[in-house]
């Protein structure tokens, strides 16, 4: 209940959120993501696995920022046909 809460408003797990932009047919999905500084990108790396398994395709990339204050803006527009 709490997690639905969240995801209303925009907080969230990236797939969570990515899966409530699709089912309510948004075309464009944009995220900041903010990776552990301990896993090498590994969890940014399934973090956009996740969300292309929903429907979505990585259209853009952007890093900012410098050790605990980084994250990356993720940019995805819906798969086409689906």
């Amino acid at each position: 209940m709490l997690k639905k809460f969240l995801a209303a408003r925009g907080y969230g797990a990236i797939d969570d959120l990515a899966r409530l932009a699709f089912k309510r047919g948004d075309t464009v999905f944009t995220y900041n993501f903010h990776p552990s500084p301990t896993k090498n990108d590994t969890d940014l790396t399934y973090a956009i696995s996740d969300v292309e398994a929903i429907g979505w395709v990585l259209i853009d990339r952007q890093a900012e920022g410098e050790g605990l204050r980084r994250f990356v803006g993720l940019t995805f527009r819906r798969r086409e046909g689906l």
